[in-house]
């Protein structure tokens, strides 16, 4: 039975601690992750919709829309000091599509998205732990099929390079 010179084990052993340390200091793996949004207040918890044209008629618009205030406080000491995509997403509805579209105040980019999809909303580096912005939020949806409430549940999620 051979053994291995001191010497050569000795780098041996280098290598594995060297390796073992370059894998204790990586990046956490790509992938997507819900941001933690308790932090959000929205302006009213129950919003009227309203017709967009007064008498919809045969070939006119049957939308109805509502308007609301949302204050945003958005978790991400997770990704702090990371590079970030940011996305938000409406979570399906039964029946017809739900189209939400946003003004921000400049920290997100203004945008729109569909119930059952996301949208980038703001992508660079996550400099703080809370991410605060106000957005006038409009949600759209075909009035003739709005027979009853509908809960909305949107959300937040961050993909990680």
């Amino acid at each position: 039975m051979m053994s291995r010179p001191p010497r050569l084990a000795g780098a041996v052993l280098a290598r594995c601690l060297l390796a073992a340390s370059l894998c204790a200091v990586q990046p956490a793996a790509a992938g997507t992750a819900r941001v933690d949004d308790s932090g959000t207040v929205v302006s009213q918890g129950v919003v009227p919709m309203r017709w967009r044209q007064l008498v919809p008629g045969r070939g006119a618009d049957n939308s109805v829309e509502a308007s609301l205030r949302v204050a945003l406080r958005l978790n991400l000491s997770r990704w702090l000091n990371q590079p970030v995509k940011l996305y938000m997403g409406l979570a399906p509805v039964a029946g017809e599509p739900v189209h939400a579209s946003w003004r921000t105040q400049g920290r997100l980019l203004p945008g729109s998205v569909r119930s059952g999809a996301r949208t980038l909303v703001f992508e660079g580096l996550a400099g703080t732990a809370s991410l605060e912005e106000t957005i006038e939020l409009t949600l759209r949806t075909d009035g003739r099929a709005l027979v009853s409430p509908q809960s909305l549940q949107f959300y937040f999620e961050v993909d990680t390079p």
